[in-house]
Order: structure tokens, then C-alpha cells, then sequence
């Protein structure tokens, strides 16, 4: 045994040598060859931690493995080990700067990390290595939105649903960027594609019908939103939009009637009482005999704020229709969710 033990030690302080390259690299090299083709092995079978064990090894018997240092990163990625990830991606990349792979996989490291700056340096060296490729571009776009850098985010989005038209993720994310770059009409285009490829996604309904809102289409909106309320009856959120719609298209009533019906969905939700409450408020500047519609507005907005206190702008609208009960409606109109 104490031979065995001497025999490990020995092996341990060699090993600094046999990766440097000095004296008996052939056999290092095998070494490591032979822990990665284990590792391959116990991932087939499932059994990822034995073989990051097996990975970990081989770059320690070769330093510049670069094969080992790619497979470490992806099986730490999918264990949700993101930094350590990122590490072993940063030596793939080191060791082999022509390998695509390693890089746009640690461009989505970065991206998943929120280190969008270091995401967008890889990930241009992707899009050098593979112009073509519409994940580089499509992630490379998403890291320039992340960063406010709108118009190169939409160049690299944009290329990419060039690259792959049928790709409603990339179609929706490229509508996002142009409604954050001012460029509604070409929002509404790409929503409308995605939809195409995909008809039922409510969320994307719901994108849509908020850009018609932000131009003041209340009928277009109107159209799209009940169609997202018909994918999604149970959903609270197409209610909401659909009532901030009929609200501001000076239907109070079925306003009313939406945000009701919200609440009925998500009693706990603060967003239905505020919706409830504006709309409430808003019908009683309409007929001020009606006192009684006031009263219950402060009601709701009361609600609200016990179940979510940090709403500066409702509690200034309860201490003053409490006041008063009188008002400009134009106080009110962006409260509305």
C-alpha cells in the first residue's frame, strides 16, 4: 500500500513535467487521450459528474487539450455550472481560435450571465468564423439590445432572420429591438411574421397589440388582443392589455368589464385593482353626480397598495381624490396597466 501511495506521489509531481512538454510528453498526451475517451464513454452512459472528473484529468495531463477543455465547458452548461463554463470555453477558445462552436457556446455562456459586453467580443469573432451562422448573428443581436445599442442590434437580428425566415424566436426578438429603436411599422412586420409561423403564441399577440397601442391604432390593438384573450382565456395578462385598449379608446364600460374580470382571475394581482380603480375614477370624472364610482376607484387603488406598497403614483392619486374626488383624466391615463 505504502508502495502504491509513494508510486501516486510520484506520478502527482511528475505530472507538472510530462504537460510542460519535458522528457515524457508521448506518454502524457496518452494519458490524456485515454481519460477523454473515458470521459465520452460515462457521458453516453449518463454519468456526467464522473465524467467532468475524467475531463478535468486529461487537461491536467495536457494542458492544451483543447478537444477536453470544449466537452468540460459543455457538460458544466448543461449542469447549470455557468462560470465554471465559461472558464473551460475561455481555454477551448484560447487554445483554438478558429473553433466556432466553443465560441458562440461562450457567447451564450456570457449572454446567460448577463456579461453581455465580454458575449458580444465572441461573439463577433463567431459571426468572422461563420457569417452565415444565424444563432451568431441572432445572439450577437440580443447582446447589442442588451447593451442599448439598438442599431446593431438590429443589423445582426435582422441578418439572422434573413439566414433563417422561419425562426419565430429570431422574427419576435428582431420586433422587439426595432420597437426599442422607434421603428414601429418594421415591429409590426416581424411580429407579423412570427405569428405566421407560429399563430398561437399569445405573447407575441400581446407584443403585437402593445405597438399598435403605442401609435394609437385602438382597433388593430383591439383585434390582436382578443385574439391573444382567446389563446389564453385563463391568462390575466391579455385581460389587462385588453381593458388598457378599450380605456383608452374611450370604452370605460368594457374596460370596466375586462379588469373585472381579471380580478376575478388573479385577485391577488395589485395590476387589476389599479385597472379596476383608473377605470373607476375615470367613468366618475365622466358623471361626477356619481360619487359613488369615486369611492369605489379609492377603494381599488387601496387594495392595490396592500398588496403591493411601493406605488408612489397610486398614492398620490388616493391622497387626492381623497381630497376631493375631482381631477384632470389626464392624470390618469398611463396608469391603466
Amino acid at each position: 500500500m505504502r508502495a502504491i501511495t509513494r508510486a501516486s506521489a510520484s506520478a502527482t509531481l511528475l505530472l507538472p513535467i510530462l504537460v510542460s512538454g519535458c522528457g515524457l510528453w508521448p506518454f502524457a498526451r496518452d494519458r490524456a487521450v485515454q481519460h477523454y475517451v473515458n470521459a465520452l464513454s460515462l457521458e453516453q452512459a449518463q454519468l456526467r459528474e464522473d465524467a467532468i472528473a475524467e475531463l478535468q484529468a486529461a487537461v491536467r495531463w495536457d494542458q492544451q487539450f483543447a478537444l477536453a477543455y470544449s466537452r468540460l465547458g459543455g457538460l458544466y452548461q448543461q449542469q447549470g455550472r455557468l462560470e465554471e463554463a465559461a472558464g473551460a470555453y475561455e481555454q477551448a477558445c484560447r487554445l483554438d481560435a478558429w473553433a466556432f462552436d466553443d465560441h458562440l457556446s461562450l457567447g451564450k455562456v456570457y449572454q446567460a450571465l448577463k456579461r453581455f459586453v465580454q458575449a458580444i467580443e465572441v461573439l463577433k469573432r463567431a459571426c468572422t468564423l461563420r457569417p452565415d451562422n444565424p444563432q451568431a448573428n441572432y445572439r450577437l443581436g440580443v447582446c447589442y439590445y442588451e447593451t442599448g445599442d439598438y442599431e446593431q442590434a438590429a443589423r445582426f437580428a435582422s441578418r439572422a432572420a434573413q439566414l433563417a425566415p422561419r425562426d419565430d424566436e429570431i422574427l419576435a426578438s428582431l420586433g422587439d429591438i426595432y420597437t426599442k429603436s422607434g421603428e414601429p411599422h418594421q415591429a409590426i412586420t416581424a411580429y407579423k411574421q412570427a405569428l405566421e409561423i407560429d399563430p398561437g403564441r399569445a405573447d407575441l399577440m400581446l407584443r403585437l397589440g402593445a405597438t399598435y397601442l403605442s401609435m394609437k391604432r385602438f382597433e388593430p390593438a383591439r383585434l390582436i388582443l382578443q385574439k391573444a384573450l382567446d389563446a389564453a382565456p385563463d391568462d390575466v395578462e391579455p385581460r389587462l392589455a385588453l381593458g388598457y385598449c378599450l380605456l383608452h379608446d374611450n370604452q370605460p364600460e368594457s374596460a370596466l368589464v375586462q379588469y373585472r374580470r381579471a380580478l376575478d382571475i388573479a385577485p391577488a394581482n395589485h395590476k387589476t385593482h389599479n385597472g379596476v380603480g383608473v377605470t373607476l375614477m375615470t367613468m366618475y370624472l365622466a358623471n361626477r353626480q356619481n360619487r359613488d364610482l369615486g369611492v369605489q376607484a379609492l377603494e381599488s387603488w387601496h387594495r392595490s397598495l396592500e398588496l403591493q406598497s411601493d406605488q408612489p403614483q397610486i398614492k398620490n392619486l388616493i391622497a387626492k381624490y381623497t381630497r376631493e374626488l375631482y381631477g384632470q383624466t389626464a392624470d390618469l391615463q398611463n396608469l391603466a396597466p
